[in-house]
């Protein structure tokens, strides 16, 4: 079976526009109605790279989420941070 990082995302989110914590609040919110309909399914995050200098806080928000919701068994399977390193793929519990 192939790399589940290969796989295209059923569904994509973007969190562009989006304070740090309405973005961490709305990519849970997210993840976890697609963990109802699309369990084992792949997603995609994207947080953007930050701009301005000012780092990426909204990316290390959603780091922090997706590890924690990984850690405790909840909605998340795994996840990586993509090439460009403004997004994240998810792989969701199933």
């Amino acid at each position: 079976m192939p790399d589940w990082t290969e796989r295209a995302p059923d569904m994509v989110f973007d969190l562009h526009g989006q304070s740090v914590l309405e973005a961490a609040a709305n990519a849970e919110r997210f993840l976890r109605a697609q963990c109802r309909v699309r369990r084992g399914g792949v997603v995609r995050l994207i947080t953007g790279r930050g701009s301005g200098g000012g780092g990426a806080p909204i990316r290390t928000r959603v780091r922090t989420l997706l590890r924690t919701l990984r850690d405790r068994g909840e909605v998340v399977r795994d996840f990586v941070l993509e090439g460009g390193e403004g997004s994240f793929l998810v792989r969701l519990a199933g």
